[in-house]
């Protein structure tokens, strides 16, 4: 098992790096990181601000999906930051904090890093990393920041970025064997990785989780002004889907299939259909081999 994450270090990389005095907590287990921060938001706290958990015993995917996580093992964390953008701008944060993800990887000299859209990472055709963001509403209120659940309108609104990362996958692979299952073969992490493309260097968790936690700040610092330099370098070196074929599951369990043409500038995925293209924005996709 990796070593405990130090909140005091981490928050010192942050000021090094990023020149932002940001609080960061450690939790030695909760439900969910971003579940955690959503209430800290309503109950006021000051943003921006990070969590992270060594122990995540409920957390989430997109469309309710649990999220794998053994205590110590992998990296679960979250970071509250409000924007005052449209909410066509704030559609293309997933893919933009995708990227953070891929520096943080390319940092350790991984290889053929992807996004899956909307908001997977992969390596070698195997997913990595998740990302998972709920939008609150703030408004001022005697003198004090009132957050509300709310979908995304218009005026000031405190994104919680979820990020899970595999860092090491075994224990989870051990604990899944031992009760008779298998861990799902799409899954890879940053140990696996490492020692698959033959990377020397060892790294420890928390040079993992400081240098995730650097890039995922510079992209929320960065945003404002650089959301369409973000799409454009997804477009041109990181879309996984496109020119291939894939299939798209609904909310309602309807089930298309066709060929992934990329995505148009709101960030929303296009596919061609029986000839005919379509868009979505929100759907769940599988590449189909």
């Amino acid at each position: 098992m990796a070593g405990r994450l130090q909140a005091e270090l981490l928050k010192s990389m942050v000021v090094k790096n990023n020149g932002l005095d940001m609080d960061v907590t450690v939790l030695d287990s909760t439900d969910s990181t971003n579940n955690w921060s959503l209430q800290q938001c309503r109950e006021g706290r000051a943003m921006p601000f990070s969590c992270f958990a060594e122990e995540q015993t409920s957390g989430r995917g997109r469309r309710g999906k649990q999220w794998l996580m053994v205590g110590g093992a992998n990296i679960a964390m979250s970071v509250a930051w409000t924007f005052d953008l449209q909410p066509q701008q704030l559609q293309l944060l997933p893919l933009s904090i995708a990227l953070a993800i891929v520096d943080t990887l390319e940092e350790l000299n991984l290889k053929n890093v992807q996004i899956k859209w909307p908001n997977d990472v992969y390596v070698r055709d195997k997913k990595i990393a998740g990302i998972l963001i709920d939008a609150i509403s703030v408004r001022k209120k005697s003198h004090q920041f009132e957050a509300e659940t709310s979908h995304v309108g218009r005026g000031k609104i405190a994104m919680v970025i979820g990020v899970g990362l595999n860092y090491d996958m075994s224990l989870i692979s051990a604990a899944l064997e031992q009760s008779g299952d298998q861990i799902m073969p799409e899954l890879t992490d940053v140990s696996n990785e490492m020692e698959g493309q033959s990377i020397e260097k060892s790294v420890e968790r928390g040079e993992v989780a400081s240098s995730l936690l650097r890039n995922i700040i510079k992209v929320c610092q960065c945003f404002q002004y650089e959301h369409n330099g973000y799409l454009e370098r997804f477009r041109d070196q990181y879309d996984y889907c496109k020119n291939k074929n894939i299939k798209v599951t609904m909310e309602n369990k309807a089930i298309m299939s066709g060929v992934a043409l990329g995505v148009n500038n709101n960030a929303e995925l296009l596919v061609m259909i029986d000839g005919k293209q379509h868009v979505f924005n929100s759907a769940e996709v599988s590449v189909k081999a």
